[in-house]
């Protein structure tokens, strides 16, 4: 269902820190997921910014916590294919499909946010909530009857709806007295242990028919059942049921491609951890079965899901994307007239990116430059700059003393003194002054400089903190005003007149007086209207007169 046609596929939003990457991101989805929403706040005079703001993080967070059609994650130096895409994984777990009494270290191949992404983004949440498929449907393989049987228990249960199994001489399985039974072994416990405790309302079960093939599939309608007395046409010692609504019986649909590779045992119940229902389901619908009670949308008509991938330059993008990166393109989605699929290394499955999957990332251009992404990976995105923005202050004032800052201007005329001396990427983001909007006092701008502003300005400039005073216009204010000043004894009377010393002075250190005066952000923006105090010198002059401190 295509929502947002003017939303790409994929895109990355870049530019310097502080100007909102991040934050829009929260916009953006609800664009691609809910543009009805969108539009309806935009053009709602009655509500504030705040107010607007609000209500989209609320649909935003429904969207990410409720309905799972959002997923965020960061990539980072030690974020990896097997954190995006699929890996294995070790669980010291008692949950294994030969047995559960051991607690030993299983290892499993388990999806990576990527992978889960794109399968639940395979499935119909409002039909299958129809159905009774649980959002996190696990995968149980069943055996009713033995395959050399007549069958006749099941198919009585395909056709009441219901799964049975033996083992009448256990009584009720919520009574646990097997557990302590010695005629059983381990196989058998786990099966009635899976039966009666761990398989859950909403879980899909498959009924095997060979070790490669199934025979039928359903969903988990109602809890575990215990009838001593069964009913005509049911084996005598079959009185343990679950309710199940089988939504397709009579097949003989080979899993093992689904399954990684593996085939089907005769333990009688177990989870298939290998298999989830989204794949499960496609191969259903690729092999034209049809599952009673389940409508499903088609292809086109699909809810859209997002991923939002913050600091995407911070990780090795050829190695978390893998072979995916080709994938990536619209036409290559799953469905397009060109649509590719890949096998994936772990699970040995096949593997496309659906169609109504989008990815948002965020870019700090000051980690990495654009030129230095990957360039397979700036071929298959539309990149959106965003830039520090002074209006989004606008109004923002800080008085004191008689004295005034406009927020606004002052973003402004340091973002162009850096551009001059470093760049326009390494630009301050209105972000970190936007706390203001809330309380413009001199203390939160003082805290907002000591803490945010001023360590940003020294991380740009590798600690020369000469050039931090130019940007800070320290060179044209007067001593006490000055956020960075030099310190210690003067050349001359570390090693006398004439010493020849032909090194930078690099003894330089914070004013805290300064951050105390409102004049001292003033001077920020212009010295000359500070007054005839204001000496304008330049900025080796300076340097001599400021190193009185014995």
């Amino acid at each position: 269902m295509t929502l947002a046609p003017s939303a790409p596929l994929n895109q990355i939003v870049f530019g310097p820190p502080g100007t909102g990457k991040t934050y829009s991101t929260v916009t953006k989805v609800i664009q691609i997921l809910d543009p009805k929403l969108l539009a309806q706040v935009k053009a709602d005079t009655t509500l504030s910014q705040d107010a607007k703001r609000k209500r989209l993080k609320l649909r935003f967070d429904e969207l990410l916590n409720d309905e799972r059609r959002v997923r965020f994650t960061t990539f980072h130096q030690s974020f990896s294919y097997e954190d995006f895409v699929e890996g294995i994984r070790a669980n010291l777990s008692r949950e294994n499909e030969v047995d559960e009494d051991v607690s030993a270290l299983a290892y499993r191949i388990e999806p990576g946010v990527f992978k889960q992404l794109c399968e639940d983004a395979q499935r119909d949440p409002l039909a299958e909530a129809k159905a009774g498929i649980s959002p996190n449907a696990n995968v149980w393989k069943m055996s009713i009857e033995e395959a050399s049987s007549d069958g006749q228990t099941r198919q009585y249960c395909f056709a009441h709806d219901e799964a049975r199994i033996g083992w009448c001489d256990v009584g009720n399985l919520e009574s646990e007295q097997f557990e302590h039974d010695e005629n059983l072994g381990v196989k058998e416990k786990s099966s009635l242990r899976n039966f009666g405790f761990r398989i859950q309302v909403g879980d899909i079960v498959v009924c095997l028919k060979t070790v490669k093939t199934i025979q039928a599939v359903g969903v988990v309608t109602g809890p575990y059942v215990y009838e001593e007395t069964v009913p005509v046409g049911v084996r005598e010692d079959y009185v343990h049921k679950l309710q199940v609504h089988w939504l397709a019986t009579g097949l003989n649909l080979d899993i093992t491609s689904i399954n990684g590779g593996k085939q089907l045992t005769l333990q009688t119940v177990y989870r298939l951890w290998n298999m989830s229902w989204p794949n499960l389901q496609k191969a259903l619908t690729d092999a034209n079965i049809e599952l009673r009670g389940l409508d499903l949308r088609k292809r086109d008509e699909q809810f859209p899901y997002v991923l939002v991938i913050d600091e995407i330059n911070r990780g090795n993008v050829s190695r978390i994307f893998g072979e995916l990166i080709t994938l990536l393109e619209p036409s290559k989605r799953a469905g397009a007239a060109e649509a590719l699929s890949v096998t994936l290394p772990y699970s040995k499955t096949k593997f496309s990116v659906p169609s109504n999957v989008y990815i948002i990332g965020t870019m700090n251009t000051t980690d990495r430059s654009l030129a230095g992404l990957d360039v397979a990976l700036r071929r298959r995105f539309e990149f959106e700059e965003l830039m520090p923005d002074p209006d989004a202050l606008k109004g923002v004032v800080v008085s004191e003393g008689g004295l005034s800052v406009n927020i606004a201007e002052l973003l402004r005329v340091m973002n162009e003194r850096i551009e001059a001396l470093l760049d326009r990427a390494h630009q301050l983001g209105h972000a970190y002054f936007m706390e203001l909007r809330e309380d413009a006092s001199r203390a939160r701008l003082a805290q907002v400089f000591k803490n945010r502003v001023i360590p940003l300005l020294q991380e740009y400039f590798f600690d020369d903190w000469e050039r931090i005073a130019w940007i800070l216009n320290d060179h044209r204010k007067p001593a006490g005003q000055r956020f960075v000043q030099k310190h210690g004894k003067s050349l001359d009377v570390l090693f006398g007149e004439n010493h020849g010393v032909q090194a930078v002075d690099k003894r330089w250190c914070l004013n805290p007086l300064a951050f105390d005066a409102l004049a001292s952000f003033a001077g920020v923006i212009d010295a000359g209207t500070m007054g005839s105090a204001m000496v304008a010198k330049a900025p080796e002059q300076d340097a001599k007169t400021a190193d009185i401190v014995n």
